[in-house]
């Protein structure tokens, strides 16, 4: 029986101590973890730290990042600047008409690249404010790497001068031959030249591809030329006298005197092309004192009274005639209400301000040009041509009444070089009124 509770005893205290020797294990090996969790976290921190140090957080660009092809990695950024500075510098532009270079250097134009900007860029590229963001940039450069373009930065102003003055070296301002006559009918001439004009639109967007491209090739200019209205040929062309006609004026009238050289200097030494019309109220303009005219008898309602621009009609109807006799087409003319002294019924050319014109058409395929003279009380209409359009014209009225009044119907007569009517053209129909007392 004592054996027996001997034998309980030892056992119970056998299973307590084994007990307290897996707790202690247990106790122990929970201590492990810990230890080594704290050393795992150690090492972890201490690569991380590490890395950071060595790739993220440092002070040089990360490794694959590259500057419009340049590699900067590893490079710090006042390393990266002068290192693109030396490789990459602002070419001159250069600008080609015909075998003549204009030159534009950097300064001029104050061209440059925002280098430091861009490096700026590249170095902050795994330096961003988030720590995940920068570790997957840095992982993602292993694989493919990064390239940063410069911008080009320069001044506008200085640009569009420079190109201005480049434009003023080039234009030429087109011009019209010019035909000169003088009174005792001596023909000059002055030759036509091409208008050229640099295209400065399309300069522009040249220099600015160059620029942006950073390709400092040769650019040729584009230049637009104007070719004159009139040639040299053109005015070559007019060599003789195709026709004149005259009529006699009183200088007693000062006024009227005035009107009439007025009006014809205003339609003088006109060059008129093929097709092209002529228009006497254009060329004189309204008959205002501010245009230089003055009071002198007007025909009105038939009957005579003082008003400005009286004694342009004379001028108007001589040139009607050397109309008639040079072959041009009338195509708008009306007579006077009354007759008038300086030429006969039906070869008068009536004008005023309220839509009356004297206008003719050049027929040719030359010019043919408009030449007045006034002297010594003498007013003159000459109209030059090319010797090719020279007419043998004679001009044929034929009067009659109608109404009681006095008419006439006009008519040129084309004739050969034998004298001989070849062709009888109408010309208009004329009725005037009996003067009022």
């Amino acid at each position: 029986m004592g054996k027996s509770k001997l034998k309980v005893s030892q056992s119970s205290i056998l299973d307590e101590n084994i007990e307290n020797i897996n707790e202690n294990e247990k106790s122990n090996t929970k201590k492990y973890k810990i230890i080594g969790l704290l050393i795992t976290f150690c090492i972890l921190g201490f690569l991380i730290n590490y890395f950071n140090k060595t790739y993220i957080y440092t002070n040089v660009i990360a490794k694959n990042i590259f500057i419009e092809g340049i590699d900067v990695s590893h490079l710090t950024k006042e390393e990266a600047i002068n290192y693109i500075n030396e490789n990459i510098i602002p070419g001159e532009i250069k600008l080609k008409y015909n075998e003549e270079i204009n030159v534009i250097s950097p300064d001029e134009i104050d061209l440059k690249y925002n280098t430091s900007e861009v490096v700026d860029k590249a170095y902050n590229y795994t330096k961003t404010d988030s720590y995940f963001e920068n570790v997957k940039r840095f992982f993602e450069l292993n694989k493919n790497s990064k390239n940063l373009e410069l911008k080009s930065l320069y001044n506008e102003n200085k640009l569009s001068e420079k190109i201005q003055n480049i434009s003023e070296s080039i234009n030429i301002a087109m011009e019209n031959a010019k035909v000169y006559i003088s009174s005792s009918g001596k023909i000059s001439i002055s030759s036509a030249k091409v208008g050229k004009e640099l295209d400065i639109a399309s300069t522009k967007e040249s220099i600015y591809e160059a620029i942006e491209n950073k390709n400092y090739k040769i650019i040729d200019l584009k230049v637009n030329t104007k070719e004159p209205k009139i040639s040299t040929e053109d005015a070559k062309s007019v060599n003789t006298l195709l026709s004149e006609f005259s009529t006699k004026f009183s200088t007693k009238d000062s006024n009227r005197v005035t009107n009439i050289v007025v009006s014809a200097k205003a339609t003088s030494d006109v060059l008129l092309m093929p097709g092209e019309e002529f228009s006497y109220n254009n060329l004189t303009g309204k008959r205002t004192k501010a245009n230089g005219y003055k009071e002198a008898p007007v025909i009105i309602n038939g009957k005579l009274e003082q008003d400005v621009g009286g004694g342009v009609c004379q001028v108007s109807s001589t040139l009607f005639n050397s109309v008639l006799y040079s072959g041009l087409d009338v195509t708008s003319r009306r007579n006077h209400s009354l007759k008038s002294s300086y030429v006969s019924i039906g070869r008068d050319a009536m004008v005023n301000d309220s839509g009356s014109d004297f206008r003719f058409k050049n027929p040719y395929s030359h010019p043919v040009y408009i030449k007045n003279i006034v002297s010594n009380g003498v007013i003159t209409s000459r109209i030059y041509g090319n010797i090719s359009d020279k007419k043998n014209i004679s001009i044929k009225v034929n009067p009659y009444t109608t109404g009681g009044l006095e008419a006439a119907k006009t008519y040129i007569e084309y004739k050969d070089s034998n004298g001989k009517v070849i062709r009888t053209q109408y010309i208009s129909n004329s009725v005037y009124k009996k003067p009022r007392n």
